[in-house]
Protein backbone atom coordinates (compact mmCIF):
# COMPACT_ATOMS: atom_id res chain seq x y z
CA UNK A 1 0.00 0.00 0.00
CA UNK A 2 3.08 2.22 0.97
CA UNK A 3 4.31 1.71 -2.50
CA UNK A 4 1.06 2.15 -4.54
CA UNK A 5 0.25 5.55 -2.44
CA UNK A 6 3.61 7.17 -3.28
CA UNK A 7 3.00 6.24 -6.54
CA UNK A 8 0.11 8.42 -6.61
CA UNK A 9 1.98 11.37 -4.76
CA UNK A 10 4.45 11.18 -7.27
CA UNK A 11 2.04 11.30 -10.08
CA UNK A 12 0.61 14.92 -9.27
CA UNK A 13 3.78 16.82 -10.59
CA UNK A 14 3.61 19.52 -12.36
CA UNK A 15 0.29 21.44 -11.52
CA UNK A 16 -0.32 24.77 -10.87
CA UNK A 17 0.66 27.57 -7.98
CA UNK A 18 -3.05 26.89 -6.21
CA UNK A 19 -2.31 22.99 -6.72
CA UNK A 20 -4.66 22.24 -9.33
CA UNK A 21 -3.98 21.06 -13.04
CA UNK A 22 -5.53 23.32 -16.02
CA UNK A 23 -5.60 20.90 -18.70
CA UNK A 24 -6.74 22.55 -21.95
CA UNK A 25 -7.29 21.02 -25.28
CA UNK A 26 -6.52 22.06 -28.65
CA UNK A 27 -8.04 21.13 -31.83
CA UNK A 28 -6.01 20.85 -35.13
CA UNK A 29 -9.26 21.43 -36.87
CA UNK A 30 -10.14 24.40 -35.85
CA UNK A 31 -7.89 26.03 -38.31
CA UNK A 32 -10.42 25.85 -40.93
CA UNK A 33 -12.97 27.69 -39.28
CA UNK A 34 -13.82 31.03 -41.41
CA UNK A 35 -12.61 34.37 -39.80
CA UNK A 36 -12.35 35.37 -36.76
CA UNK A 37 -13.18 31.86 -35.46
CA UNK A 38 -10.00 30.82 -37.22
CA UNK A 39 -8.29 29.44 -34.87
CA UNK A 40 -4.22 28.43 -34.20
CA UNK A 41 -1.26 27.85 -32.06
CA UNK A 42 -0.37 31.30 -31.98
CA UNK A 43 -4.21 32.30 -30.77
CA UNK A 44 -3.20 30.29 -27.30
CA UNK A 45 -2.69 32.03 -24.17
CA UNK A 46 -0.06 29.51 -22.91
CA UNK A 47 -0.41 30.96 -19.37
CA UNK A 48 -3.97 30.06 -18.74
CA UNK A 49 -3.13 26.30 -19.16
CA UNK A 50 -0.93 23.90 -16.84
CA UNK A 51 -0.83 21.21 -19.65
CA UNK A 52 -1.70 21.50 -23.38
CA UNK A 53 -3.07 18.75 -24.84
CA UNK A 54 -2.91 18.70 -28.92
CA UNK A 55 -5.71 16.94 -30.24
CA UNK A 56 -5.44 14.72 -32.54
CA UNK A 57 -2.90 12.60 -33.39
CA UNK A 58 -4.46 9.37 -34.99
CA UNK A 59 -3.13 5.91 -35.15
CA UNK A 60 -1.78 3.73 -38.52
CA UNK A 61 -1.40 0.58 -37.61
CA UNK A 62 0.74 0.68 -34.33
CA UNK A 63 2.39 3.98 -34.77
CA UNK A 64 1.62 7.35 -34.14
CA UNK A 65 1.09 9.72 -36.92
CA UNK A 66 -0.01 12.86 -37.57
CA UNK A 67 -3.87 13.84 -38.12
CA UNK A 68 -3.67 17.14 -40.33
CA UNK A 69 -1.47 18.04 -43.56
CA UNK A 70 0.29 20.73 -42.27
CA UNK A 71 1.14 19.24 -38.51
CA UNK A 72 4.64 18.34 -39.42
CA UNK A 73 6.90 20.84 -40.63
CA UNK A 74 8.51 20.86 -43.92
CA UNK A 75 11.08 22.52 -45.87
CA UNK A 76 8.92 25.06 -47.02
CA UNK A 77 6.51 25.15 -44.13
CA UNK A 78 6.81 25.57 -40.07
CA UNK A 79 4.25 22.83 -39.12
CA UNK A 80 1.98 23.16 -36.56
CA UNK A 81 3.66 21.11 -33.95
CA UNK A 82 6.35 23.39 -33.98
CA UNK A 83 3.71 26.70 -33.80
CA UNK A 84 2.77 24.80 -30.35
CA UNK A 85 5.76 23.94 -28.88
CA UNK A 86 6.80 27.66 -29.47
CA UNK A 87 4.65 28.45 -26.50
CA UNK A 88 7.10 27.08 -24.07
CA UNK A 89 9.28 30.31 -24.85
CA UNK A 90 6.18 32.04 -23.20
CA UNK A 91 5.51 30.15 -20.43
CA UNK A 92 8.76 27.36 -20.35
CA UNK A 93 6.31 25.51 -17.63
CA UNK A 94 3.88 24.65 -19.72
CA UNK A 95 3.42 20.59 -20.49
CA UNK A 96 2.47 19.98 -23.90
CA UNK A 97 0.90 16.30 -24.82
CA UNK A 98 -0.12 15.02 -27.92
CA UNK A 99 -3.96 13.25 -27.95
CA UNK A 100 -4.40 10.34 -30.17
CA UNK A 101 -7.70 9.24 -30.42
CA UNK A 102 -11.03 11.27 -30.32
CA UNK A 103 -14.69 10.16 -30.90
CA UNK A 104 -14.15 10.35 -34.90
CA UNK A 105 -11.25 7.80 -34.80
CA UNK A 106 -13.16 5.63 -32.62
CA UNK A 107 -12.37 1.93 -31.44
CA UNK A 108 -11.07 -0.17 -33.93
CA UNK A 109 -7.32 1.09 -34.79
CA UNK A 110 -6.98 0.77 -30.70
CA UNK A 111 -8.33 -2.63 -31.01
CA UNK A 112 -5.95 -3.72 -33.69
CA UNK A 113 -2.89 -2.16 -31.37
CA UNK A 114 -3.93 -3.80 -28.09
CA UNK A 115 -4.30 -6.93 -29.49
CA UNK A 116 -1.01 -8.45 -28.92
CA UNK A 117 2.03 -7.66 -26.55
CA UNK A 118 4.32 -7.32 -29.91
CA UNK A 119 1.86 -4.91 -30.81
CA UNK A 120 1.25 -2.79 -27.92
CA UNK A 121 5.59 -2.57 -27.65
CA UNK A 122 6.09 -1.75 -31.39
CA UNK A 123 3.20 1.22 -30.48
CA UNK A 124 4.91 2.14 -26.96
CA UNK A 125 9.19 1.86 -28.77
CA UNK A 126 8.08 4.01 -31.83
CA UNK A 127 5.64 6.36 -29.67
CA UNK A 128 8.42 7.13 -27.40
CA UNK A 129 10.46 8.29 -30.32
CA UNK A 130 7.95 10.04 -32.14
CA UNK A 131 7.11 12.06 -29.05
CA UNK A 132 10.73 13.05 -28.23
CA UNK A 133 11.66 13.87 -31.62
CA UNK A 134 8.79 16.37 -31.44
CA UNK A 135 8.83 18.09 -28.27
CA UNK A 136 6.07 16.79 -26.48
CA UNK A 137 6.46 16.46 -22.73
CA UNK A 138 3.60 13.07 -22.93
CA UNK A 139 0.79 11.11 -24.36
CA UNK A 140 -3.33 11.71 -23.58
CA UNK A 141 -5.34 8.55 -24.66
CA UNK A 142 -8.09 9.12 -25.64
CA UNK A 143 -10.25 6.08 -27.14
CA UNK A 144 -13.59 6.57 -27.10
CA UNK A 145 -13.98 3.51 -25.72
CA UNK A 146 -12.50 0.06 -24.74
CA UNK A 147 -14.45 -2.65 -24.93
CA UNK A 148 -17.66 -0.46 -26.43
CA UNK A 149 -17.71 0.95 -30.04
CA UNK A 150 -16.95 -2.02 -31.53
CA UNK A 151 -14.20 -2.93 -29.10
CA UNK A 152 -14.65 -6.75 -27.72
CA UNK A 153 -15.01 -6.79 -23.71
CA UNK A 154 -11.51 -8.25 -23.41
CA UNK A 155 -10.08 -4.85 -24.59
CA UNK A 156 -10.75 -3.61 -21.03
CA UNK A 157 -8.11 -5.44 -19.73
CA UNK A 158 -5.98 -5.12 -22.81
CA UNK A 159 -6.21 -1.22 -22.51
CA UNK A 160 -5.07 -1.84 -18.95
CA UNK A 161 -1.77 -4.08 -20.21
CA UNK A 162 -1.53 -0.95 -22.32
CA UNK A 163 -1.41 1.74 -20.34
CA UNK A 164 0.85 0.08 -17.60
CA UNK A 165 3.68 -0.82 -19.93
CA UNK A 166 3.37 2.10 -21.50
CA UNK A 167 4.38 3.73 -18.28
CA UNK A 168 6.88 1.29 -16.77
CA UNK A 169 8.36 1.91 -20.40
CA UNK A 170 8.22 5.99 -19.89
CA UNK A 171 9.86 5.25 -16.61
CA UNK A 172 12.65 3.39 -17.84
CA UNK A 173 13.45 5.62 -20.75
CA UNK A 174 13.69 8.28 -18.42
CA UNK A 175 16.07 6.44 -15.95
CA UNK A 176 18.31 5.49 -19.45
CA UNK A 177 18.04 9.16 -20.83
CA UNK A 178 18.06 11.56 -18.17
CA UNK A 179 15.39 12.99 -19.51
CA UNK A 180 12.51 14.56 -17.71
CA UNK A 181 9.79 11.38 -17.36
CA UNK A 182 6.94 11.10 -20.73
CA UNK A 183 3.58 12.12 -18.66
CA UNK A 184 0.73 10.17 -19.41
CA UNK A 185 -2.82 10.78 -19.14
CA UNK A 186 -6.18 9.73 -20.81
CA UNK A 187 -9.87 11.00 -21.08
CA UNK A 188 -12.17 8.93 -20.25
CA UNK A 189 -16.29 8.28 -20.29
CA UNK A 190 -18.84 10.06 -18.01
CA UNK A 191 -21.23 7.09 -18.00
CA UNK A 192 -22.31 4.26 -16.34
CA UNK A 193 -22.35 1.81 -18.95
CA UNK A 194 -18.94 2.67 -20.41
CA UNK A 195 -16.91 3.31 -17.20
CA UNK A 196 -18.31 -0.62 -15.88
CA UNK A 197 -17.55 -2.31 -19.15
CA UNK A 198 -14.62 -0.52 -20.31
CA UNK A 199 -11.82 0.26 -17.53
CA UNK A 200 -10.47 -1.30 -15.00
CA UNK A 201 -10.32 1.47 -12.85
CA UNK A 202 -7.93 0.63 -9.37
CA UNK A 203 -5.30 -0.90 -12.14
CA UNK A 204 -5.17 1.91 -14.09
CA UNK A 205 -5.19 4.62 -11.62
CA UNK A 206 -1.96 3.24 -10.41
CA UNK A 207 0.02 4.88 -13.90
CA UNK A 208 -1.88 7.35 -15.06
CA UNK A 209 -0.37 11.47 -13.87
CA UNK A 210 -3.92 12.48 -14.48
CA UNK A 211 -7.52 11.14 -15.59
CA UNK A 212 -10.01 13.97 -17.63
CA UNK A 213 -13.61 13.14 -16.79
CA UNK A 214 -15.14 13.98 -20.28
CA UNK A 215 -18.62 15.30 -18.09
CA UNK A 216 -20.06 17.12 -21.11
CA UNK A 217 -22.05 15.99 -23.65
CA UNK A 218 -24.35 14.61 -21.63
CA UNK A 219 -27.33 15.53 -23.05
CA UNK A 220 -27.35 16.61 -27.45
CA UNK A 221 -29.96 16.53 -30.32
CA UNK A 222 -29.29 12.34 -30.15
CA UNK A 223 -32.06 12.65 -28.02
CA UNK A 224 -35.63 13.54 -28.48
CA UNK A 225 -36.11 16.22 -25.59
CA UNK A 226 -33.37 19.49 -24.58
CA UNK A 227 -31.15 18.60 -22.00
CA UNK A 228 -28.39 20.71 -20.90
CA UNK A 229 -25.12 19.60 -22.19
CA UNK A 230 -22.51 19.18 -18.93
CA UNK A 231 -24.68 20.00 -15.68
CA UNK A 232 -23.68 19.77 -12.06
CA UNK A 233 -26.08 18.22 -10.58
CA UNK A 234 -29.29 16.01 -11.74
CA UNK A 235 -33.06 17.91 -12.07
CA UNK A 236 -35.33 16.70 -9.49
CA UNK A 237 -38.16 15.25 -12.44
CA UNK A 238 -35.16 13.19 -14.07
CA UNK A 239 -35.11 9.39 -13.42
CA UNK A 240 -33.50 6.36 -14.03
CA UNK A 241 -30.43 6.60 -15.99
CA UNK A 242 -30.69 10.43 -16.65
CA UNK A 243 -30.17 10.69 -13.10
CA UNK A 244 -26.80 10.01 -13.77
CA UNK A 245 -25.89 12.48 -16.43
CA UNK A 246 -24.43 15.29 -14.42
CA UNK A 247 -20.96 15.95 -13.58
CA UNK A 248 -21.38 15.39 -9.48
CA UNK A 249 -22.85 11.68 -10.29
CA UNK A 250 -19.71 10.58 -12.77
CA UNK A 251 -16.71 12.00 -10.72
CA UNK A 252 -17.96 10.39 -7.25
CA UNK A 253 -18.41 7.23 -9.34
CA UNK A 254 -15.12 6.98 -10.24
CA UNK A 255 -14.07 7.48 -6.94
CA UNK A 256 -16.37 4.75 -5.91
CA UNK A 257 -14.79 2.40 -8.19
CA UNK A 258 -10.96 2.92 -7.41
CA UNK A 259 -9.81 6.63 -8.62
CA UNK A 260 -7.84 8.76 -6.39
CA UNK A 261 -9.33 12.16 -6.45
CA UNK A 262 -5.80 13.73 -6.80
CA UNK A 263 -5.69 12.53 -10.36
CA UNK A 264 -8.79 13.24 -11.60
CA UNK A 265 -9.91 16.22 -13.67
CA UNK A 266 -13.36 17.20 -14.05
CA UNK A 267 -14.47 18.36 -17.83
CA UNK A 268 -15.70 21.82 -18.39
CA UNK A 269 -17.37 22.48 -21.80
CA UNK A 270 -16.63 25.69 -23.83
CA UNK A 271 -19.56 25.55 -26.05
CA UNK A 272 -22.99 24.35 -25.68
CA UNK A 273 -25.19 21.51 -27.28
CA UNK A 274 -28.37 22.52 -28.81
CA UNK A 275 -31.95 21.97 -30.03
CA UNK A 276 -35.17 22.52 -32.35
CA UNK A 277 -37.94 22.50 -30.07
CA UNK A 278 -40.98 20.93 -31.07
CA UNK A 279 -43.43 23.33 -29.90
CA UNK A 280 -42.30 26.94 -29.60
CA UNK A 281 -44.43 27.35 -26.45
CA UNK A 282 -42.16 24.60 -24.91
CA UNK A 283 -38.93 25.41 -23.60
CA UNK A 284 -38.38 24.06 -20.35
CA UNK A 285 -35.39 21.19 -19.71
CA UNK A 286 -37.14 17.86 -20.71
CA UNK A 287 -39.44 19.49 -23.58
CA UNK A 288 -39.15 17.53 -26.73
CA UNK A 289 -37.41 18.20 -29.60
CA UNK A 290 -37.41 17.81 -33.30
CA UNK A 291 -33.73 17.95 -34.05
CA UNK A 292 -30.42 19.66 -33.57
CA UNK A 293 -30.24 23.33 -32.97
CA UNK A 294 -28.73 25.38 -36.39
CA UNK A 295 -25.41 25.16 -37.13
CA UNK A 296 -23.59 27.79 -36.17
CA UNK A 297 -21.61 30.40 -38.59
CA UNK A 298 -17.83 29.15 -37.51
CA UNK A 299 -18.06 25.82 -35.94
CA UNK A 300 -20.83 24.82 -39.15
CA UNK A 301 -21.77 21.98 -37.21
CA UNK A 302 -25.60 21.13 -35.94
CA UNK A 303 -26.26 20.78 -32.35
CA UNK A 304 -23.48 22.35 -31.49
CA UNK A 305 -22.44 26.09 -30.68
CA UNK A 306 -19.20 28.09 -29.71
CA UNK A 307 -19.48 30.48 -26.70
CA UNK A 308 -18.84 33.48 -28.60
CA UNK A 309 -22.27 32.27 -31.25
CA UNK A 310 -24.32 31.66 -28.34
CA UNK A 311 -22.98 35.52 -27.55
CA UNK A 312 -24.13 36.72 -30.97
CA UNK A 313 -27.47 34.44 -30.15
CA UNK A 314 -27.95 36.25 -26.93
CA UNK A 315 -27.25 39.86 -28.40
CA UNK A 316 -29.61 39.19 -31.50
CA UNK A 317 -32.90 38.28 -29.23
CA UNK A 318 -31.69 34.94 -27.36
CA UNK A 319 -33.81 34.73 -23.66
CA UNK A 320 -31.67 33.19 -21.31
CA UNK A 321 -32.71 30.87 -18.34
CA UNK A 322 -31.13 29.37 -15.35
CA UNK A 323 -31.75 25.87 -14.25
CA UNK A 324 -31.26 26.59 -10.51
CA UNK A 325 -31.21 22.27 -9.57
CA UNK A 326 -27.96 22.04 -11.78
CA UNK A 327 -26.68 25.31 -11.87
CA UNK A 328 -26.16 26.14 -15.42
CA UNK A 329 -27.93 28.21 -18.23
CA UNK A 330 -29.78 27.97 -21.50
CA UNK A 331 -30.76 30.30 -24.45
CA UNK A 332 -34.18 30.37 -26.03
CA UNK A 333 -34.53 32.29 -29.48
CA UNK A 334 -37.55 31.32 -31.44
CA UNK A 335 -37.60 27.39 -32.12
CA UNK A 336 -33.93 26.68 -30.85
CA UNK A 337 -32.69 25.76 -27.57
CA UNK A 338 -29.19 25.94 -26.41
CA UNK A 339 -27.46 24.56 -22.97
CA UNK A 340 -24.34 26.22 -22.57
CA UNK A 341 -21.80 27.28 -19.81
CA UNK A 342 -21.22 30.82 -18.85
CA UNK A 343 -18.71 32.74 -16.52
CA UNK A 344 -21.21 32.32 -13.53
CA UNK A 345 -22.19 28.14 -14.26
CA UNK A 346 -17.85 27.46 -14.42
CA UNK A 347 -17.28 29.48 -11.29
CA UNK A 348 -19.75 27.32 -9.35
CA UNK A 349 -18.42 24.36 -10.76
CA UNK A 350 -15.06 24.69 -9.95
CA UNK A 351 -15.86 25.60 -6.63
CA UNK A 352 -17.69 22.83 -6.62
CA UNK A 353 -14.17 20.65 -7.63
CA UNK A 354 -12.17 22.34 -4.91
CA UNK A 355 -14.33 22.23 -2.05
CA UNK A 356 -14.66 18.19 -3.21
CA UNK A 357 -11.26 17.77 -3.57
CA UNK A 358 -10.16 17.20 -6.88
CA UNK A 359 -7.09 17.30 -8.73
CA UNK A 360 -7.50 19.70 -11.73
CA UNK A 361 -9.82 20.80 -14.65
CA UNK A 362 -10.20 20.23 -18.22
CA UNK A 363 -11.47 22.53 -20.76
CA UNK A 364 -12.81 21.15 -23.95
CA UNK A 365 -12.04 22.92 -26.17
CA UNK A 366 -9.71 26.20 -26.13
CA UNK A 367 -10.84 27.61 -29.85
CA UNK A 368 -14.47 27.46 -28.39
CA UNK A 369 -13.96 29.80 -25.85
CA UNK A 370 -14.44 34.00 -26.89
CA UNK A 371 -10.45 33.81 -27.55
CA UNK A 372 -11.00 37.21 -29.89
CA UNK A 373 -13.31 39.08 -27.80
CA UNK A 374 -16.16 39.05 -30.01
CA UNK A 375 -18.78 39.09 -27.21
CA UNK A 376 -17.81 42.49 -26.32
CA UNK A 377 -15.47 41.51 -23.07
CA UNK A 378 -12.15 40.34 -22.41
CA UNK A 379 -10.53 37.06 -23.98
CA UNK A 380 -10.80 33.80 -23.02
CA UNK A 381 -13.71 35.32 -20.62
CA UNK A 382 -14.84 31.30 -19.58
CA UNK A 383 -11.21 30.21 -19.23
CA UNK A 384 -10.20 32.80 -17.14
CA UNK A 385 -13.74 32.20 -14.43
CA UNK A 386 -11.91 29.05 -14.70
CA UNK A 387 -8.39 30.22 -13.26
CA UNK A 388 -9.40 32.90 -11.15
CA UNK A 389 -11.81 30.59 -9.09
CA UNK A 390 -8.77 28.48 -8.91
CA UNK A 391 -6.86 30.65 -7.51
CA UNK A 392 -4.32 31.24 -9.82
CA UNK A 393 -3.49 34.45 -11.92
CA UNK A 394 -4.44 34.91 -15.26
CA UNK A 395 -1.56 37.07 -16.27
CA UNK A 396 2.08 35.74 -16.84
CA UNK A 397 3.76 36.28 -13.42
CA UNK A 398 7.22 36.00 -15.23
CA UNK A 399 9.20 38.44 -17.20
CA UNK A 400 8.10 38.80 -20.75
CA UNK A 401 10.79 36.72 -23.37
CA UNK A 402 12.97 39.16 -24.40
CA UNK A 403 13.48 39.78 -28.40
CA UNK A 404 16.77 39.41 -29.69
CA UNK A 405 16.01 41.19 -33.26
CA UNK A 406 16.93 44.27 -34.25
CA UNK A 407 14.07 47.00 -34.87
CA UNK A 408 14.17 46.65 -38.72
CA UNK A 409 15.06 49.57 -40.74
CA UNK A 410 11.72 50.47 -43.47
CA UNK A 411 12.17 51.82 -46.49
CA UNK A 412 11.22 55.18 -45.50
CA UNK A 413 14.26 55.61 -42.74
CA UNK A 414 11.52 55.64 -40.09
CA UNK A 415 12.50 53.24 -38.01
CA UNK A 416 9.39 51.67 -34.80
CA UNK A 417 6.61 53.67 -36.73
CA UNK A 418 4.37 50.41 -38.19
CA UNK A 419 3.85 49.71 -34.23
CA UNK A 420 2.77 52.91 -33.08
CA UNK A 421 -0.05 52.81 -30.99
CA UNK A 422 -0.83 48.71 -31.60
CA UNK A 423 -1.61 46.17 -29.22
CA UNK A 424 1.25 43.50 -29.03
CA UNK A 425 0.61 40.83 -32.41
CA UNK A 426 0.91 39.90 -35.97
CA UNK A 427 0.03 42.53 -38.81
CA UNK A 428 0.25 42.86 -42.63
CA UNK A 429 3.33 44.88 -43.78
CA UNK A 430 1.82 48.01 -46.01
CA UNK A 431 4.43 47.69 -48.73
CA UNK A 432 5.17 43.73 -48.84
CA UNK A 433 2.70 41.14 -49.46
CA UNK A 434 5.97 37.87 -48.36
CA UNK A 435 6.90 40.21 -45.15
CA UNK A 436 4.46 40.77 -42.28
CA UNK A 437 5.08 43.02 -39.10
CA UNK A 438 5.35 42.02 -35.53
CA UNK A 439 5.18 44.36 -32.61
CA UNK A 440 5.87 43.80 -29.54
CA UNK A 441 6.28 46.00 -26.78
CA UNK A 442 5.92 48.60 -28.52
CA UNK A 443 8.83 47.86 -30.94
CA UNK A 444 8.64 46.80 -34.76
CA UNK A 445 9.91 43.76 -36.28
CA UNK A 446 9.61 42.47 -39.73
CA UNK A 447 9.93 38.92 -40.63
CA UNK A 448 9.25 37.11 -43.98
CA UNK A 449 6.91 34.54 -45.10
CA UNK A 450 8.97 31.33 -45.92
CA UNK A 451 5.88 30.05 -48.01
CA UNK A 452 3.32 31.84 -49.44
CA UNK A 453 2.24 35.23 -48.70
CA UNK A 454 0.75 37.32 -45.50
CA UNK A 455 -2.97 36.73 -44.81
CA UNK A 456 -3.97 39.22 -42.38
CA UNK A 457 -7.42 37.17 -42.02
CA UNK A 458 -5.76 34.00 -41.10
CA UNK A 459 -2.81 36.43 -38.87
CA UNK A 460 -0.41 33.90 -40.93
CA UNK A 461 1.70 33.11 -44.11
CA UNK A 462 -0.73 31.54 -46.66
CA UNK A 463 0.51 28.89 -49.07
CA UNK A 464 -2.98 28.46 -50.98
CA UNK A 465 -2.60 28.38 -54.80
CA UNK A 466 -4.52 31.45 -56.25
CA UNK A 467 -4.65 33.14 -53.00
CA UNK A 468 -4.20 36.42 -53.75
CA UNK A 469 -2.85 39.51 -51.26
CA UNK A 470 -3.57 43.17 -52.01
CA UNK A 471 -1.61 46.18 -51.33
CA UNK A 472 -2.87 49.43 -52.83
CA UNK A 473 -3.92 49.26 -55.91
CA UNK A 474 -1.52 46.05 -56.76
CA UNK A 475 -2.58 42.67 -56.56
CA UNK A 476 -0.28 39.78 -56.06
CA UNK A 477 -0.96 36.27 -56.40
CA UNK A 478 0.42 33.27 -55.09
CA UNK A 479 0.97 30.49 -58.27
CA UNK A 480 -1.39 28.37 -59.18
CA UNK A 481 1.12 25.45 -59.85
CA UNK A 482 2.05 24.39 -56.37
CA UNK A 483 5.80 23.86 -56.30
CA UNK A 484 6.48 21.80 -53.21
CA UNK A 485 5.08 18.51 -53.23
CA UNK A 486 1.89 17.46 -50.75
CA UNK A 487 2.93 15.01 -47.86
CA UNK A 488 4.13 11.85 -48.94
CA UNK A 489 2.53 9.13 -46.91
CA UNK A 490 3.74 5.46 -45.93
CA UNK A 491 1.20 4.13 -48.80
CA UNK A 492 3.09 6.01 -51.54
CA UNK A 493 -0.10 6.91 -53.26
CA UNK A 494 -0.97 10.39 -54.70
CA UNK A 495 -4.07 11.67 -56.67
CA UNK A 496 -3.46 15.46 -56.60
CA UNK A 497 -6.22 16.51 -58.50
CA UNK A 498 -9.18 14.56 -55.99
CA UNK A 499 -9.50 17.26 -53.75
CA UNK A 500 -10.33 19.76 -56.85
CA UNK A 501 -13.15 21.90 -55.95
CA UNK A 502 -13.62 20.13 -52.54
CA UNK A 503 -14.59 21.12 -48.90
CA UNK A 504 -11.81 20.78 -46.49
CA UNK A 505 -12.69 17.13 -44.99
CA UNK A 506 -12.15 13.44 -45.41
CA UNK A 507 -13.10 11.16 -48.51
CA UNK A 508 -13.50 7.53 -49.14
CA UNK A 509 -10.87 6.69 -51.51
CA UNK A 510 -13.23 5.14 -54.34
CA UNK A 511 -10.62 2.81 -55.47
CA UNK A 512 -9.60 1.62 -52.19
CA UNK A 513 -11.84 1.20 -48.89
CA UNK A 514 -8.93 0.60 -47.35
CA UNK A 515 -7.80 4.02 -48.13
CA UNK A 516 -9.05 7.82 -48.05
CA UNK A 517 -8.14 11.14 -48.77
CA UNK A 518 -7.43 14.09 -46.43
CA UNK A 519 -8.55 17.57 -48.53
CA UNK A 520 -7.13 20.49 -47.45
CA UNK A 521 -6.58 23.80 -48.64
CA UNK A 522 -7.37 22.35 -52.08
CA UNK A 523 -4.53 20.19 -51.98
CA UNK A 524 -4.66 16.37 -51.98
CA UNK A 525 -3.41 13.77 -49.38
CA UNK A 526 -3.91 10.54 -49.37
CA UNK A 527 -3.97 8.15 -46.12
CA UNK A 528 -4.70 4.13 -44.90
CA UNK A 529 -6.49 3.00 -42.61
CA UNK A 530 -4.21 0.33 -40.21
CA UNK A 531 -4.48 -3.69 -41.13
CA UNK A 532 -8.10 -4.98 -40.68
CA UNK A 533 -9.92 -1.58 -41.22
CA UNK A 534 -11.36 0.58 -43.58
CA UNK A 535 -12.35 4.09 -44.16
CA UNK A 536 -16.16 4.34 -43.29
CA UNK A 537 -18.10 7.29 -44.46
CA UNK A 538 -20.67 7.06 -42.03
CA UNK A 539 -18.67 7.85 -39.30
CA UNK A 540 -16.06 9.39 -41.27
CA UNK A 541 -13.34 7.45 -39.60
CA UNK A 542 -11.56 3.71 -40.24
CA UNK A 543 -13.61 1.07 -38.81
CA UNK A 544 -13.34 -2.88 -39.19
CA UNK A 545 -14.25 -4.04 -43.09
CA UNK A 546 -16.58 -6.01 -41.36
CA UNK A 547 -18.95 -3.30 -40.68
CA UNK A 548 -18.30 -1.25 -44.16
CA UNK A 549 -20.56 -2.40 -46.91
CA UNK A 550 -18.93 -3.48 -49.98
CA UNK A 551 -15.62 -3.58 -47.84
CA UNK A 552 -14.68 -6.96 -47.30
Amino acid sequence: MLAVSLLFLLAIGGVSSAGYRRVCYHTNWSQYRPAPGKYFPESIDPHLCTHLCYAFAKLNGNHLTAFEWNDESEPWMKGMYDRTMALKKKNPALKILISVGGWNMGSPPFTAMVSSAANRKDFIKHGIKWMRDRGFDGLDVDWEYPANRGSPPEDKNRFSDLIRETRLAFNAEAKETGNERLLLATAVSAGKDKIDTGYDIPEVSKYFDFITIMTYDLHGAWEKFTGHNSPLYARSDESGAQKNLNMKWASEYWVSKGAPKSILNIGMALYGRGFTLSNKAKTQPGDTTKGPCHAGRYTREKGFLSYYEICDMIKKGGTTHWIKEQEVPYVVKGDQWVGYDDQKSLTIKTNWVKSNGYGGIAVWALPLDDFGGMCGGEKYPLLKSIVRTLGDSVVPSEKPVVVTKKPVTLPSGNEDTLCSGKADGTYAHPKSCTDYVLCQNGQTYVDHCTAGMWNDEIKDCDPTPGFECRRGNKVVTNPSVVTRKPITHPSGRKNDQFCSGKADGLYADPNDCGAYFNCAAGLTFAEKCGPGTGFDPKIKSCNFKSSIPGCS
